[in-house]
């Protein structure tokens, strides 16, 4: 299902050609591998992995084309990652329960010299992302998400996402603290429309898409 908008001079989209995924796989080798340490290295320097073939696969281009920012959005009921390769970031006490209208955020990185740059005065690439994600809940009739989060990110976005913490914040990779967390979209929506309605007009809100000669990967 293709997504696509834009912001300031950002484009925003679905991933769906060749060369836009091999880039995601790039990014997500200096992100997970090199700097995380999450993943063992790959030599072709791009990490892929199973769940990319049944995925939905974004994107943030920056007006050099240059691909910033990626997520990947698993649909229920294919596998997650948490039922597996995060397993160990669940309770153990409460099994996971996996519904139909979830979807799994996965991989969401951002180019590290990119994760100061500011879109607007509050909106960052990663603000972009958290968009981009909640935008295709919306075209999915998805309401329930779930994500391994890093303890500072969640600190940070819960003030405006209010995640859920599913079990206890671990270390995990390079130094990293990790956590499974999960939001109810509908309850987002409510939370949000009172306590940061300027934020929520913002994600629910697409600006019109005006295409330029730089940004390639717009329709033309």
């Amino acid at each position: 299902m293709e997504l696509i908008f834009q912001e300031g001079s950002y484009l925003i989209k679905t991933l769906s050609t060749h060369e836009e995924m091999e880039t995601a796989f790039r990014l997500r080798h200096e992100v997970f591998v090199d700097e995380l340490k999450w993943v063992s290295a790959s030599p072709d320097g791009m990490e892929k992995d199973g769940y990319d073939a049944f995925a939905n696969a974004l994107g943030v281009f920056d007006v050099d084309n240059r691909l910033v920012g990626h997520v990947r959005l698993i649909p229920a009921p294919m596998p997650f990652m948490i039922e597996k390769e995060f397993a160990d970031l669940l309770p153990k006490d409460e099994p996971f329960r996996k519904l139909t209208n979830m979807a799994e955020a996965t991989r969401i990185c951002v180019k590290k010299e990119c994760r100061t740059v500011t879109v607007n005065p509050s909106v960052t690439i990663c603000h972009l992302l958290y968009k981009a994600i909640y935008q295709l809940c919306l075209k999915q009739d998805v309401r329930y998400l779930v994500a391994v989060s890093e303890k500072i990110t969640y600190r940070y976005f819960k003030a405006y996402l209010p995640f859920k913490p599913l079990g206890v914040f671990l270390p995990f990779g390079d130094g990293v603290i990790a956590g499974v967390v999960s939001l109810d979209l509908r309850k987002f929506e409510s939370f949000a429309m009172e306590r940061k309605p300027e934020f929520f007009q913002w994600m629910a809100n697409l600006p019109p898409l005006v295409p330029s000669q730089w940004l390639q990967h717009a329709p033309s």
